[in-house]
């Protein structure tokens, strides 16, 4: 239990950081759109996206490392050895960026990016200054992961965030252009990583360099080869096929629409799963430290369960208000945008359990599991796209982005099934998805009966208000988290205990034993 309240502590630190980081990046997004307009904010997005692209590559499989092998040498009783291991990781992360900057600055000079037309070495600049801040600062949050400290990535995130936005809005009320978005974007990134670096001295312990056992050298090396490998490949089909043929084959448009549906199934996927997402790695690692193989596959099912429930409220809530909230943010001239946005949050929220999946995949060093699992979804993802997207244009893009989601977790729970005893809950997940289903179809019909520009607030409001009671109607939740929910409710006195009492009286017996 008191891992768990530990875990829930974490949870909420990084969840609330996130929020405010998403509301905040949300307004950013608006204010850029708005101000560029479809055509220009396609570009800017485009930019952005190869920044994240080339990001990924900087940091390949170092992160992940980092953080799984930091945090399990934590739970066997080696602070020196997880010392030694983010000082090497951190010097060949160094290394991996400059490789990855030289390699972009070569690219730049035969291909030449038609989108940065007259502004071509300005942008190629604040590129580099972007990638190489925020790959940086990636690789040190992974360092505070693996020590379970998540303070200075939360600080990081709220204060940049609030000085991003005042620098957006002063951009906007000059009507910047494309150029000086982009440029605040790279100084947004090196704020990120100033500030994240200055908390780090303050919270975290400081490594150093030293030895690594034989043993736990060999296990590193070979997490890091196939990682590197399963990290590339994941960058490859994370939507980047769907815009470089989106930006090849049809317009600037079409990749801002992809954009701002990639942009809001983002934030909604962070904004109730984020917390559960940054700690399920450490504390998986450390269980897997201390106790084998047999404790993490336990808070596999568990997280696998947080996870369809956060998924089915992402779906239903993302199909009910869309229409309204991208017209009431974006204006009219995003109205285009809004099936795809429907479409990648419901297919973002059904997929969401896949994270539990691959989480553990990572700690029991079944990485070559989700190397095959990469390269597969990968040839779907090429097939689908070289075959729909130059023909059919934004749909296309869906419709492989769609496919390649399905197969990768195909693949995921076929791979899981081969390997270990744990398993998904099928059945709890079954009945919840039943309960999803009404929940959405009473939240429709309220938004449609309701003519207000703000009825999406009321239809977002009537499913939450039926799906949690029906989640323990149903019988979804253990024991155990009901000993979680009386803890948290109690701390909020009379209201608190008097709500739980109403929704363990919903369910039977394992619910009232605990409350």
């Amino acid at each position: 239990m008191k891992q768990r309240l530990a875990v829930l502590r974490s949870v909420t630190l990084v969840s609330v950081s996130t929020y405010v980081e998403y509301a905040l990046g949300l307004v950013v997004s608006i204010w850029i759109a708005r101000t560029l307009g479809p055509a220009d904010f396609g570009r800017y997005a485009f930019t952005v996206w190869l920044c994240s692209w080339l990001m990924t590559c900087s940091n390949h499989a170092l992160t992940t490392s980092s953080t799984k092998f930091i945090a399990e040498a934590d739970g066997a009783g080696r602070p020196d050895l997880a010392s030694h291991i983010a000082y090497r990781l951190s010097r060949y992360q160094n290394v991996s960026s400059a490789v990855v900057v030289l390699l972009f600055v070569l690219a730049t000079l035969i291909i030449r990016p038609v989108e940065w037309r007259q502004s071509l070495w300005p942008i190629s600049g604040l590129v580099i200054v972007a990638v190489v801040s925020k790959a940086n600062y990636a690789m040190l949050v992974a360092i505070e992961k693996g020590q379970e400290r998540f303070e200075p990535v939360s600080l990081a995130t709220v204060l940049s965030g609030v000085i991003n936005v005042g620098l957006i809005s002063a951009a906007t009320m000059v009507h910047a252009g494309l150029v000086a978005f982009f440029a605040l974007f790279a100084v947004a990134c090196l704020m990120l990583n100033l500030i994240n670096r200055l908390a780090f001295h303050r919270y975290c312990r400081p490594f150093s360099a030293g030895p690594i056992p034989d043993d736990v050298g060999k296990r590193l090396s070979r997490h890091l080869r196939l990682t590197a490998a399963l990290v590339l490949l994941i960058s490859l089909r994370s939507s980047t096929i769907e815009v470089f043929l989106l930006n090849t084959y049809a317009t600037s448009t079409a990749v801002g629409f992809f954009a701002i549906a990639s942009t809001l199934t983002r934030g909604a996927v962070e904004l109730l799963s984020v917390g559960l997402t940054t700690t399920l790695l450490p504390y998986m690692a450390k269980s897997f430290g201390k106790n084998g193989s047999a404790q993490a596959a336990r808070l596999l099912t568990e997280a696998a369960r947080f996870y369809w429930a956060a998924g089915l409220v992402i779906a239903g809530v993302g199909l009910v208000t869309t229409p309204e909230i991208v017209t009431l943010m974006y204006g009219n001239r995003y109205v285009g945008a809004i099936p795809t946005i429907e479409a990648m949050l419901v297919l973002a929220g059904l997929l969401l359990v896949s994270n539990s999946i691959g989480a553990f995949q990572i700690v029991v060093d079944r990485q070559d599991d989700r190397v095959r699992i990469s390269v597969l979804a990968l040839t779907v993802n090429a097939v689908f796209g070289v075959a729909l997207v130059p023909f059919f244009g934004l749909v296309g893009a869906m419709i492989t982005y769609a496919g390649t989601r399905f197969a990768e977790l195909s693949l995921a729970i076929f791979y899981l099934r081969k390997t270990t005893r744990g398993s998904l809950p099928l059945m709890p997940m079954a009945r919840l998805f039943a309960a999803a289903l009404v929940a959405t179809a009473m939240a429709w019909l309220s938004v449609a009966v309701i003519p207000s520009r703000f009825g999406f607030i009321v239809g977002g409001l009537v499913f939450v208000g039926i799906f949690v009671p029906a989640s323990f109607v149903v019988g979804y939740w253990n024991e155990e988290d009901y000993q979680v929910m009386t803890m948290i409710t109690d701390r909020l006195g009379p209201p608190g205990r008097t709500l739980m009492r109403g929704l363990t009286s919903l369910h039977g017996p394992a619910a009232k034993a605990s409350s």
